[in-house]
C-alpha cells in the first residue's frame, strides 16, 4: 500500500512540472569561410579539398572504368564548386603583392579561380624581376610558368604557347628552338588540341629543314627524347600534318602500305633509309611461349593466332604496385587504367583475340616469395578480376640469377617473348607494352594505343579480316 502511495506522489509530482518543448538539433555552422584566409597556400589546400570532395562523389555516382578516356578532359572547366571557392579566396590578393616564394602558387591560385589576366601580370612582373643576364633563373621561371599553364584546368595553352615561342625566338640555338616546339606540340597533344598541335608541328619542321650534319651530330641533339634522339621529334611533327584519316587509309590497303607510309615519314625525318624505322610496323610478329597457359588449351596453338587480329599485351604485376618501402605502396592507377580499357575493348570487339602475357618473379606484390605456380594462380586471380571476357593469360617462369652472398639479391634475366618483341636497339618491351597484330601475324601498331586511336585501328583490321582468306 505504501509503495503505490509513493508512486501517486510521484506522478503528481511530474504533473506539477510540465515538460520543456522539444526542438530539432541544429547543426553548427561549419562553412569554411575562405574569404579570411590570410595564405595563398590556404586558399589551394581549400580548393584541393573541395575538388577532392568532387571527385569522391564522382567517384560514387559515376563507373568510371566502364567509360572511355576523355581525351580532350584537359580542356574542359573546373566544377562549378572548385572554381568559386578559388574566386572567393583569391579575392583578396593582386599580383602586385605577391611574394616571388609564392609565385608557383599564385599562379595556380589565380588560374582555378579564373583570373587570367592577373596570372599574366604575375607572371610578366615576376621575370621583369630576374636579371637578364641569369639565364638559368629565368629558364626555370618560364619552365614552371609553361607547366602550370599547360596544366591548369581549362589548359592554357595560347598563354603556354606564348612564353615559348618568345623563348624560341630569342634562341640562336635550332637545337633548343627544336625542343621548345616539341614541348607546345606534346602539350597540345596531352588535350587533344589538333589546332595547337598542327601550328606546333609545322614550326618542328621549319627548324627541322634548318639543322645542319653537325646539329644532327651534336650532343644535344643525341640527348633528345630521353636518348632517342631529336628525329623522333620531326617524326611526331610528321605525324601531326599526316593525319589520322591518311594513315588510316594506308592501313585500309594493306598493313605493307601502313608500314611503308611511316618508313617514309621516317626517312624524311631522320635522313635514314625507311628499314630504320625504330617503331615495329610491318615486323613479324613471333609466336608467343608460356610455361602455363590459361585456359590451358590456350597453348595448343600458335598465339596470335593466325587468321586473326590479335591484341598482344605485356603485363607484369610488379609493375602494378607502387615502392613498399615508401607512402606509395599501393596499386599503381595506370595499371588499374590499361585492364579496364582491354575489358572495354573485349566488349566493344568480341572477336578481337586478346593474349597477355606476365612472368613470374618470385613473389607476388607483397607476399612472400611463392613457387612459380602459385605466383601463376595469383597472376591468373588478378587478370580475371578485371574481367576481359575471353582473354588469354600467358605465364613464363622468368630466368635469373643471385649476385654472391651476403648480397645474394635476385637479378632477372629477359623472357623469350621479351627477347622476341624487342626490336632493334631502340626498342625495349615492358609492362603495359601492346602489339596489335593483323590476321596475317604482322604488326599494325606498337606506337600510339590512346585508346580512341586503337580502336579505330582495331575496327579496321577486323573489316579487313572478314573480306581475306587465310590458309
Amino acid at each position: 500500500m505504501r509503495h503505490k502511495k509513493s508512486i501517486a506522489i510521484a506522478l503528481l509530482a511530474m504533473a506539477a512540472y510540465p515538460a520543456a518543448a522539444q526542438t530539432r538539433f541544429q547543426w553548427p555552422d561549419t562553412t569554411v569561410h575562405v574569404v579570411h584566409y590570410a595564405h595563398i597556400e590556404e586558399c589551394l589546400a581549400a580548393d584541393g579539398r573541395v575538388w577532392s570532395g568532387v571527385e569522391r562523389r564522382n567517384d560514387l555516382t559515376e563507373w568510371r572504368d566502364t567509360i572511355p578516356t576523355n581525351l580532350r578532359e584537359g580542356l574542359e572547366p573546373l566544377p562549378l564548386e572548385v572554381s568559386q571557392t578559388a574566386k572567393a579566396c583569391a579575392a583578396r590578393f593582386v599580383p602586385a603583392t605577391v611574394e616571388p616564394r609564392d609565385f608557383n602558387y599564385a599562379l595556380q591560385l589565380f588560374l582555378a579561380a579564373g583570373r587570367d589576366s592577373d596570372a599574366a601580370v604575375l607572371v610578366e612582373r615576376r621575370l621583369a624581376a630576374v636579371p637578364a643576364k641569369n639565364a638559368i633563373e629565368r629558364g626555370a621561371l618560364v619552365d614552371t610558368a609553361v607547366q602550370l599553364y599547360a596544366g591548369a584546368k581549362p589548359s592554357r595553352l595560347d598563354a603556354a604557347d606564348q612564353l615559348l615561342l618568345h623563348r624560341a625566338k630569342t634562341s640562336g640555338d635550332r637545337v633548343q628552338r627544336l625542343k621548345t616546339y616539341e614541348t607546345m606540340l606534346l602539350a597540345a597533344n596531352n588535350v587533344a588540341d589538333s589546332v595547337h598541335a598542327i601550328r606546333a608541328a609545322h614550326l618542328i619542321l621549319g627548324v627541322a629543314d634548318s639543322l645542319t650534319v653537325a646539329d644532327r651530330q651534336s650532343d644535344d641533339f643525341e640527348r633528345l627524347r630521353d636518348g632517342y634522339d631529336g628525329s623522333l621529334y620531326i617524326y611526331d611533327a610528321l605525324e601531326t600534318l599526316t593525319g589520322m584519316k591518311t594513315r588510316m587509309d594506308s592501313l585500309r590497303k594493306s598493313t605493307a602500305a601502313y608500314a611503308s607510309l611511316e618508313r617514309a615519314q621516317w626517312s624524311k625525318a631522320t635522313g635514314e633509309r625507311g628499314n630504320a624505322l625504330q617503331i615495329p610496323i610491318g615486323e613479324r610478329a613471333t609466336a608467343l611461349t608460356a610455361d602455363i597457359w590459361y585456359p590451358a588449351t590456350a597453348g595448343s596453338q600458335p598465339r596470335p593466332s593466325r587468321g586473326r587480329t590479335a591484341l598482344v599485351v605485356f603485363l607484369e604485376h610488379t609493375g602494378c604496385i607502387g615502392q613498399g618501402s615508401t607512402d606509395d605502396a599501393h596499386p599503381v592507377s595506370q595499371c588499374a587504367s590499361r585492364l579496364a580499357e582491354l575489358r572495354r575493348l573485349s566488349h566493344r570487339f568480341p572477336t578481337l583475340e586478346i593474349d597477355i602475357v606476365s612472368s613470374t618473379h618470385g613473389q607476388f606484390m607483397y607476399l612472400p616469395p611463392t613457387a612459380p605456380g602459385e605466383e601463376a594462380v595469383l597472376i591468373k586471380q588478378m587478370v580475371d578480376s578485371a574481367n576481359i571476357p575471353g582473354a588469354v593469360l600467358g605465364v613464363s617462369t622468368r630466368p635469373f640469377w643471385n649476385l654472391p652472398a651476403p648480397d645474394s639479391r635476385r637479378i632477372e634475366k629477359p623472357t623469350a617473348n621479351e627477347t622476341h618483341y624487342t626490336f632493334g636497339k631502340t626498342w625495349r618491351v615492358g609492362s603495359g607494352s601492346m602489339f596489335l597484330v593483323d590476321s596475317d601475324g604482322v604488326i599494325a601498331n606498337a606506337w600510339r594505343f590512346r585508346e580512341e586511336e586503337l580502336g579505330q585501328f582495331i575496327e579496321l583490321l577486323l573489316q579487313r579480316q572478314g573480306k581475306e582468306s587465310h590458309p
